[in-house]
């Protein structure tokens, strides 16, 4: 274990009425502080820690490995993206997709109630080590989220992911996530992972077949989508069922497979016989996608087309059943806070408001001086100059600028960071088949088995949506410093218990890839690029006014277009890009709260600890506070670097003593 326990409009994907009975995160602040001061009063720093010495497995340990365990079994898709054994996934998983029926969802919920429950009679003052305190501490807050998002009767709720109202949508569908699932982590190394790959194949058909179930269900208890979102299902739908069966993704990728297996052999016998035997692997996958998966798609858009006229145009989860409290639920999940969506309207439009002044300056100095802020900014992103040419030869030229900036980055990171990530990072275009769908960037992660790096994707369907503007500050985000350095950090805390590897915080992770834009601004990277810079505070002020519109939407009843207008008017982007996003915020609610509360708070703690450290304050300390922990909610965070400021007094103390 360790000492303590998946961003942009366009670019981020990242990388988805029970009561607390009596645990309420906001009492567990005191407790949460004795437990991390005890880890640190006992030197277990984090650049101090090791391996625990062999010892008896404790009742806590072997509680935590069952957990796991039973998360990643009722997960095979979990597992493959996280690469862990067979072993820790209670057996093989390979072959396997997620069951996605109603009652697979049923006992899903059932057994994060269970897990709550199992955990909160466990007495965490009998824990003698103060790693599992906090363990336990982080696993209160992840558990109780869960449990809460758990006792809603719909939509889509993942114990270790989130919770969101409809089953079938334009972003994060089986049919939709399944294709790129198979294609960047089912790896094929021999004829038993293609025939696991032919297994999944059916499991495909069988996912999307009960994705239809479900929305067909909720459809009957009054839980639709607008019209907007199920035409924009359908239409991605009906996408999937205009392409050929060879040229689908699941063919194009096993095929591509399958050629490197080939093509690895060097014994030309054995390699005529893989290719024979790849014929037969591509024909069966080919019947597959005809008679079972093809069929699948049209169950699901014929359900859709059928449904469209009884679904209304009201935007927000208000109008829902238990809609506030599903709303409730979805926040305190995502922006692992109990701030009331009031308040957090609030915050977002005096971010917005601190932005505009700082945006009207910045605008001035490349000579727009005329007009509303989003008037300008709108004006800048129509300027041609600011563009890479739709040609192959501008995606190239966009590439090689990603490449060049992140190499910068990464050349003076041990500046800011005591620590670098192990994993290597890779800069890709997201596959074509996936680009209408796809955000404009993201991360995934490199697998906990390192089989995979960690992969920066960058969408080229449309390079008017890639501006020079924006593009330094997307890599940032996505990138580095932002989600490579945090998420691979974390994963590579190999002494961690696998659970809490496995877990993530919206607020945490969304927060960090926002500060780390912050952070590059600070340290220079937009020195003599004052176009660069202004893409920076655009960015900044998208995510300040996501607080106003994600709140507008499901707790104040905006209608689409009046948030739509609202982010036109703000930030000046295109309309459609405005759309799409205002689409996102509608079937996740909450999630896009995340990443300015999280900012805020880190920019937040970092400024405590600065005030009272002065010239003993150690960026790198900080940030090695704030980042070899693994992922924890805000409150976690607050306490552990609250600790990890006498902490660094008493370091920096005993340096000047040595000199």
């Amino acid at each position: 274990m360790s000492c303590v326990v998946a961003a942009f409009p366009r670019a981020d994907a990242c990388y988805w009425g029970m009561k607390r009975a009596g645990f309420r995160r906001h009492g567990a602040r005191g407790t949460m502080r004795a437990i991390i001061w005890a880890v640190l009063a006992a030197g277990l720093t984090l650049a101090a820690c090791g391996p625990r010495q062999a010892e008896p497995i404790s009742a806590f340990e072997g509680r935590l490995a069952d957990w796991s365990r039973e998360l990643l079994a009722d997960s095979p898709e979990l597992a493959s993206q996280s690469g862990v054994s067979e072993d820790a996934a209670g057996g093989p998983y390979a072959a396997r997709l997620d069951d996605r029926s109603p009652t697979a969802l049923e006992a899903r919920r059932s057994a994060a109630i269970r897990r709550l429950a199992e955990l909160r009679a466990l007495d965490a003052d009998t824990l003698d080590d103060p790693r599992d305190q906090l363990t336990y501490a982080v696993l209160s807050a992840q558990f109780a989220n869960a449990a809460d998002g758990a006792a809603l009767e719909y939509g889509t709720f993942s114990p270790l992911g989130g919770l969101q109202p409809y089953v079938l949508n334009q972003m994060d569908s089986a049919f939709l996530t399944l294709p790129s699932l198979l294609d960047e982590r089912h790896t094929i190394a021999n004829a038993a992972d293609a025939e696991n790959y032919i297994a999944r194949l059916r499991a495909a058909a069988v996912a999307i077949d009960q994705e239809t179930e479900r929305a067909r269900a909720d459809a009957a208890r009054g839980v639709r989508p607008p019209g907007f979102i199920m035409d924009a299902t359908f239409n991605a739908l009906q996408g999937v069922l205009q392409t050929a069966p060879i040229n689908q993704p699941y063919i194009t990728s096993l095929r591509r497979k399958l050629d490197d297996l080939a093509a690895a052999e060097t014994d030309a016998t054995r390699r005529a016989e893989i290719e024979r035997q790849n014929l037969q692997f591509i024909a069966r996958a080919e019947q597959i996608v005809r008679d079972a998966i093809i069929p699948a798609h049209q169950r699901a858009a014929a359900f859709i087309r059928a449904d469209r006229g009884n679904a209304t145009d009201n935007a927000g989860v208000s109008h829902l059943p238990n809609g506030a409290e599903f709303y409730a639920a979805a926040l305190r999940i995502e922006t692992t806070t109990n701030l009331a969506p009031d308040e957090i309207h609030r915050i977002g439009r005096d971010r917005v408001a601190a932005l505009n002044r700082e945006l009207d300056i910045a605008l001035r100095r490349v000579g727009l001086t005329e007009g509303p802020v989003g008037q300008r900014l709108s004006q800048m992103t129509a300027d041609p100059r600011y563009r890479y040419a739709e040609t192959d030869e501008g995606r190239a030229e966009l590439m090689a600028d990603v490449q060049r900036r992140i190499a910068r980055v990464m050349q003076r990171a041990p500046q800011w960071f005591g620590r670098l990530p192990r994993a290597p990072l890779e800069v890709r275009r997201v596959p074509a088949f996936a680009e209408a769908g796809s955000p404009g960037a993201y991360y995934s992660p490199p697998s906990l088995d390192g089989q995979t790096p960690g992969i920066y994707y960058v969408n080229l369907r449309d390079l008017s949506e890639m501006t020079r503007i924006d593009l330094p500050t997307q890599d940032f985000h996505e990138a580095a410093p932002g989600h490579h350095f945090q998420i691979a950090l974390a994963q590579e805390l190999t002494d961690a218990p696998l659970l809490t590897r496995l877990i993530s915080f919206n607020a945490y992770s969304e927060g960090w890839g926002l500060y780390a834009e912050e952070l590059a601004d600070e340290v220079g990277f937009h020195e003599g690029d004052p176009v660069g810079r202004i893409g920076y505070l655009r960015w900044q002020l998208w995510r300040a006014a996501r607080l106003v519109v994600d709140t507008g939407l499901h707790a104040q009843n905006w209608t689409r277009q009046q948030a739509i207008d609202y982010l036109i008017q703000t930030t000046g982007d295109a309309p459609g890009v405005i759309a799409t996003e205002v689409d996102r915020y509608i079937v996740w609610p909450g999630q896009a709260c995340g990443y300015e509360l999280g900012r805020r708070e880190i920019a937040r703690l970092r400024e405590q600890a600065r005030n009272e450290l002065g010239p003993d304050f150690d960026l790198r300390g900080f940030h090695d506070a704030v980042l070899l922990h693994g992922e924890v909610p805000l409150s976690v965070l607050d306490t552990i670097v609250a600790d990890w400021i006498p902490e660094q007094r008493r370091l920096a103390e005993r340096e000047r003593r040595r000199r």
